[in-house]
């Protein structure tokens, strides 16, 4: 999966790599190759994460806003991995055509 993380936040290059790490464990719920922005930006006392993921039949846009930088994207990875799980099960649950 291709991940293009944009920061108007100065963030270093261990963090970008973990963030790299933690956001490729999704494509294995991803059938086709995927793409995935990931916006990091300040708005006053909070940081704001945005992801905007797409695959070939799914496009998933989640948004997280929190005062501590890594709360932020936690949370954020955590609630697109289960938005990324409800569209891999719903996918693999269905009846096959006979």
């Amino acid at each position: 999966m291709d991940i293009r993380i944009h920061s108007t936040v100065q963030i270093d290059k261990n963090f970008e790599e973990y963030v790299r790490d933690k956001f490729d464990r999704l494509e294995k719920f991803i059938f086709n190759e995927g793409t995935a922005d990931l916006h990091i930006k300040k708005e006053g006392p909070f940081y704001v994460s945005e992801i905007k993921l797409l695959s070939k039949h799914h496009e998933l846009f989640l948004k997280e806003q929190n005062n501590d930088l890594n709360k932020s994207v936690e949370i954020l990875f955590d609630r697109t991995k289960r938005q990324v799980r409800k569209m891999h099960d719903k996918i693999t649950d269905r009846p096959h055509k006979q």
